[in-house]
Order: structure tokens, then C-alpha cells, then sequence
């Protein structure tokens, strides 16, 4: 009782229908209720069928209230034996149990729609019988049979010539691929859908599609893209399906908890909720989010929520996830006997439907597990399986193809941008000719009345002025292009500098022959190199991406010192990432000597923050770490025998400079020690101030 008060209170603040909501109870259906005192019959059961299709398929889900008016049409049309009023009967309370999320338990009337259908040669309802079949089927967790008999749906509609509804079921087939963890054929079918969609302007099955290439840019961890499509998908005005509107309000929910933005992650989620406040996916990633937050008792509350409700018979793609979730939870509260129990059970279930996303989550759980029991042997056994399954869904033909598409998006898009500018250039040139003979006219009046020799004066007045201006203006060409030719030898030197240091700690773990950490490593440095090389050859960057490299970096070196430390990045509201440049691997260098020279000699667990604020139109970057600090740091480097100077550094203070456009200062970033009360050192600040830029001045 108390834990589903707790639930309750868990979700009220989520519950919330907006105001502009439709109401079901329009005039159709009070007519259609007075009407059925009134009738006997078959047209009982068509009056019946009508009334609960306005509840089944309403805006706001009313399954409780359509069950009980398919109960009456099924028993009234099976003890008159009206087959065509049972089918259709059948269908709408197959489809009322799907609602109810007891999928187990509308499988079998699907099936007798489809038999029915069948037997009264009604390909229609037979159509939309196997799409019934198949969609139950995937609740249910059996992904490949939900695929099969979604495809065989396909052909029914194909024969009906019902594009819509085709339509419709590629885009179905695509989302159960991306539950199953096939992101490689989710997007293919995302990809179809789209074309078909705009060519239909089916904006609902436009907006799932948007949403799930978003996905499948968020899952490769190219966050940008997403919020790019999810964008798109917004401004197509999901709100009048609030099944379109929970998927993409569910799937920013994820993004912004990936952003680590959780505020507005739990906006998303609520919004999530309109239309079906009973969502078990949404609860679900409520729990996550909680999980997340590190509100531990709330997740658990809410995971054990679905454990309970989903395990009789409910929708067992949404079962796995709670099970992992209750894993997770007691993994935290260092609980490893349930731990472990959860998590073999979630293995075993994913592995018989084949869900390659939840044996990815599972193997990871059971390494993680195994750890904390110190069973070195089995956790390592779980973690290589997690990483190959990890390879398998996140596969290089999946990326390839993401890039090809974002590719032709922004050709496109320049394409339009080129037609644009010509449409313009040409109404430019009819304005020009229609003024031309006045211009003529007045022209040859000022000549008539101007004197010759003021005329003359004049002209050379104004060439005078014009060379003038023409001079200044190649002064400040060639300055600036002097600039630039200086920034891109400073980036020549990084590179090679950068690259060196992540090659080095490759041959070191090769060297101590830990092979496996230099695979994941080097997978690590392989998707850093891509972006640092993508980066590199760009003058600017939006902050958003210096974050991306910079976060991938700390996580290899995580990696290479064992976990000896832990980082944040961080920044407030009044910062916008993808809206502020700077010159790319700006700030690395900085914490790559907070590592190696502050955190890689401390005794104990390190904390390395980079933290980011806006003061005098000026970016300021706070690096902070526990470190030894530049005392000790010195000591140490004075004992011993490899005396680098730090290139980095120096580089980094030159590109500054020259993007601050200030050549007399020297530097711009200042480095001291934190102390404590007793005047010990505790840790070393590095503060950089960086000229702010936004992206749109910087494009006008």
C-alpha cells in the first residue's frame, strides 16, 4: 500500500493534460449513445462497434470505458452470428488490451478478426488483422515474428492499395528494429518512411520517422544531429497524435538526460504523458531518469512498479527494461545476490526474444556485478561479451550511412539556399532595369545644370576618397588572412602534438601487454581522431563540440590511469554551447596537464572540473583539479629524466592570442594553487578567458 502511494506521488506531477486536449465526448458519440436503447440486432452491433472505436482511437485513451462496449458487441454479434460484426468486434477489443498494455491477452482475438476476415473474404479487416497479430507480437517481445507478420500485412495493403496504412507499417516495423537494438535497419526503414510520408503528407508517420533517424544519431552519440531532426519533427506539430507526441517528447526526455540538462529532460518526460497518463514506456523512463538523478528510492519504487505489473502478462519488451532497472538499482546498493538475480533473469528473457540491445545492457550489468563479488574471471568473461555486443549493434555501416545521409540533408539544403539567392538576384535586376530611364533622365538634367569645372573637381574628389578606402580595405584583408595563416600553422602543431600523446599511451598498455584495454582505447582514440580531424580543419568551432572532444579525451584517460579520477563539465544557463566559437582542442592541452602533472602523482581519488561562465562579453573556463600542485609538480619534474617542455601549452597561448586579437598580452589564462586553511596545497586552478564570438555573428 505504501509503495503505491509512493508511486502516486511519484507521478502526479507528471500527469497533467493540457488545456486544449480534445474532449471524446463530442456530438457524434451522445448521438450514437442515444441511439442504442432504440436498436436490436445487427445494428446493436454496429451501434456497439461505433461507440467503442470513438473510445479506442480518441486523443485521450479511454480503454476502460471502449472494453466494455466491445464485451457487449462480441457477445450480442457471437449469439446472433453476425461474422462480420464479430470481426470487427474482435479487432477493437484486440486493440482495447493493447491499450491496457496486456498484450497476451488481445492476441487471441486479433487472431479471430483474422480468421473471420479470412472466411468472409474481407481483405481489409484481414489486412488490418495481421498488423493487429504483429503488433501484439512486439509487445510481447517476440520482435522477429512481429516483423514477419507486420510484412505480411504489407502485402494485403499493397494488393488494397492503401498507401497510408503501408506507410504506417514500414514505420512500425522500423521502431520494433531500434527496440530490438538493429540500428542499422531502424534507420533504413526510418529513412523510407520519411520519403513516403512527405510524398503522402502523412505528417504523423513524418514525425515518427524524424524522430527515428534522431535516434539513431543519438544512439552513434551524435547529439547534435538529433536534436537537429527531433527539431524537425517538432515543427511539424506532433500534438494532435499523442502517440506522436509521446514518442518524441520520450525520445527528447533521453537526449537531454544524455546532455546531463535534466531539467529540461523532465519537461519532455511530462509532456510525454498527454494523452495517456497511464504510459508504462514513459514510467519507464521516469524510473531511468530518477536512476539517473540518483534518487535511488524513487527508482526503485517505480521500477518494482512495472517489475509487478508487466510480469503477469504485459508488454515484455517494456518487462526487460524494468528488470535491468531493479538490476541496476540493487547493483548501487551494493545488493549483488538480487543484483545478479535480476540481471540473469533480464539475460535469459532478452536472449530468447533476441533483443540485442537489452543482451548488451545485460552482459554489462553481470560484468559490473561480478566486480563487485571480486570475480575477476567472470566479470571480465561478461565485459568482453558486452563489448563485442556493443560493436554488433553500433556497427561502422550504421555510422557510414548516418553521415552519407546528414550529407545530402546539407547538400540540400545549400542547393536551396543557392536557388534562393538567385530568385532574389533576378527581382534585384528587374527593379534596376525598370529604374534605368530615370535614372537616365536625372542623370542627363545634372549635367545640363552642373558646371564643368565643379563636375570635374568633383570626380576627382571622389576617386581620391575611393582609392583611399580601397587601400584600408586590403590593409584589413591581408591582416586578417595573415591571422588565419598563423592560426592554421599553430593547428598543424597541435595536431601532431595531440595525436603523439594518445599514441603513447596506446604502446603503453600495449608494452604492460593489456591488450584489451588498448582495443578499447584505441576505439576510444579512433572516434576522437575522427572528430579532431573533422575539427582541425575548421578555423572555429561551436563550444558544443570542443565539449564533445573534450569529454571523449577524459574518458581515455580515465581509462589509461584506471580510474583514478573522476571529472564534471559543467556550465549555467546563460551559456549556450552550440551558439558560442572558439579554435578547436583549445582547452585539452590545459587538462591533459592537470592530469599528468597534478592528478597522475596524488595519492587517492582524483576530481578534475571544467566549468564554464560568461562575464564582459568574456568566456571564462575554469579548469580545477586535487592535485599535488605546481610545487610538488615541479619537484617531481626536476627529478626526473624525460624534461619536456610543455608544447601544448605554449601553443595553446599563442592561438589565444590570436584569437583574442591581441598580440601585446602575452597570455590569457593564469594558473595558482588552491590551499586550505593551514596554507597546504590542495589542488591547481587554471582559469582562460576567451573573446566570446557567436556563431551568428560570425556567419553574417
Amino acid at each position: 500500500m505504501m509503495r503505491r502511494l509512493l508511486l502516486i506521488a511519484l507521478l502526479i506531477p507528471l500527469l497533467s493534460i493540457p488545456a486544449h486536449a480534445r474532449q471524446i465526448e463530442d456530438n457524434k458519440l451522445v448521438q450514437l449513445k442515444a441511439q442504442l436503447p432504440f436498436t436490436t440486432g445487427t445494428s446493436k452491433v454496429d451501434c456497439l462497434n461505433m461507440i467503442a472505436a470513438r473510445y479506442v482511437h480518441s486523443y485521450t485513451i479511454k480503454a476502460d470505458s471502449a472494453i466494455v462496449y466491445t464485451s457487449q458487441a462480441v457477445y450480442e454479434a457471437q449469439r446472433m452470428g453476425y461474422q462480420k460484426g464479430l470481426c470487427f468486434a474482435a479487432s477493437l477489443h484486440a486493440n482495447t488490451f493493447l491499450q491496457l498494455s496486456k498484450p497476451k491477452e488481445g492476441l487471441p482475438w486479433y487472431r479471430l478478426s483474422t480468421q473471420l476476415a479470412t472466411e468472409i473474404k474481407n481483405d481489409t479487416m484481414a489486412a488490418f488483422g495481421y498488423r493487429g497479430i504483429g503488433q501484439a507480437l512486439w509487445y510481447e517481445g517476440n520482435f522477429q515474428q512481429a516483423i514477419d507478420t507486420i510484412t505480411l500485412s504489407i502485402q494485403y495493403f499493397r494488393k488494397l492499395n492503401m498507401e497510408r496504412q503501408i506507410l504506417d507499417a514500414i514505420m512500425t516495423i522500423s521502431t520494433i528494429y531500434g527496440n530490438q537494438g538493429n540500428y542499422e535497419k531502424a534507420f533504413e526503414g526510418a529513412q523510407q518512411a520519411l520519403v513516403l510520408s512527405e510524398e503522402l503528407n502523412d505528417v504523423a508517420n513524418k514525425v515518427l520517422s524524424l524522430t527515428e533517424i534522431g535516434k539513431s544519431y543519438r544512439n552513434i552519440g551524435d547529439y547534435t544531429s538529433a536534436l537537429e531532426y527531433y527539431k524537425k519533427a517538432n515543427d511539424c506539430h506532433p500534438g494532435k497524435s499523442y502517440w506522436c507526441n509521446r514518442h518524441l517528447m520520450q525520445s527528447m526526455g533521453d537526449l537531454y538526460c544524455n546532455l546531463q540538462k535534466f531539467d529540461s529532460a523532465r519537461d519532455f518526460y511530462q509532456q510525454s504523458f498527454n494523452g495517456n497518463p497511464g504510459s508504462k514506456s514513459t514510467q519507464l523512463r521516469l524510473a531511468e531518469y530518477y536512476l539517473l538523478r540518483q534518487q535511488y528510492d524513487s527508482a526503485h519504487t517505480l521500477f518494482t512498479y512495472l517489475y509487478d505489473t508487466l510480469k503477469p502478462g504485459g508488454e515484455k519488451h517494456l518487462f526487460l527494461y524494468s528488470i535491468l532497472g531493479l538490476g541496476k538499482v540493487y547493483l548501487i546498493k551494493k545488493d549483488f545476490a538480487k543484483a545478479k538475480q535480476y540481471a540473469l533473469e533480464a539475460l535469459a528473457l532478452a536472449q530468447e526474444k533476441n533483443a540485442r540491445l537489452n543482451i548488451r545492457n545485460a552482459y554489462e550489468l553481470l560484468a559490473n556485478i561480478y566486480e563487485g563479488l571480486r570475480q575477476p574471471a567472470l566479470a571480465y568473461s561478461y565485459y568482453k561479451q558486452y563489448v563485442q555486443m556493443k560493436e554488433a549493434v553500433l556497427n561502422d555501416q550504421l555510422k557510414g550511412k548516418l553521415f552519407e545521409f546528414r550529407r545530402i540533408a546539407e547538400d540540400d539544403k545549400r542547393v536551396a539556399q543557392i536557388k534562393l539567392l538567385e530568385q532574389e538576384k533576378l527581382i534585384t535586376q528587374e527593379k534596376l532595369r525598370g529604374n534605368q530611364l530615370l535614372r537616365n533622365i536625372l542623370m542627363g538634367g545634372l549635367l545640363l545644370l552642373a558646371v564643368l569645372s565643379l563636375a570635374l573637381l568633383g570626380n576627382i574628389s571622389l576617386k581620391r576618397k575611393n582609392e583611399k578606402l580601397r587601400n584600408e580595405r586590403i590593409q584589413k584583408d591581408l591582416e586578417h588572412r595573415t591571422t588565419e595563416l598563423e592560426m592554421q600553422a599553430l593547428r598543424a602543431q597541435m595536431n601532431p602534438h595531440f595525436i603523439f600523446n594518445c599514441l603513447s599511451s596506446i604502446n603503453r598498455f600495449i608494452l604492460k601487454n593489456e591488450p584489451d584495454k588498448a582495443s578499447d582505447y584505441l576505439t576510444r582514440f579512433s572516434r576522437l581522431i575522427r572528430l579532431v580531424l573533422i575539427n582541425s580543419q575548421k578555423p572555429l568551432i561551436v563550444l558544443e563540440d570542443e565539449i564533445e572532444m573534450l569529454r571523449l579525451y577524459l574518458e581515455m584517460e580515465q581509462l589509461r590511469f584506471k580510474n583514478s579520477f573522476d571529472y564534471s563539465i559543467i556550465y549555467n544557463n546563460d551559456i549556450e554551447p552550440s551558439n558560442i566559437l572558439l579554435p578547436p582542442l583549445l582547452l585539452q592541452p590545459f587538462c591533459e596537464n592537470a592530469i599528468w602533472h597534478g592528478l597522475m602523482h596524488k595519492e587517492g581519488h582524483g576530481q578534475l572540473s571544467v566549468a564554464f561562465s560568461m562575464r564582459n562579453n568574456i568566456l571564462n573556463c575554469i579548469i580545477t583539479d586535487n592535485g599535488i600542485g605546481r610545487a610538488r609538480a615541479a619537484e617531481i619534474k626536476s627529478k626526473s629524466a624525460e624534461k619536456i617542455k610543455s608544447l601544448g601549452i605554449k601553443l595553446t597561448a599563442d592561438r589565444l592570442a590570436l584569437f583574442n586579437e591581441d598580440r601585446s598580452v602575452q597570455h590569457f589564462y593564469r594558473i595558482e594553487d588552491i590551499t586550505d586553511e593551514l596554507g597546504n596545497t590542495t589542488g591547481t586552478q587554471v582559469t582562460v578567458e576567451i573573446r566570446y564570438k557567436e556563431f551568428l555573428q560570425e556567419t553574417v
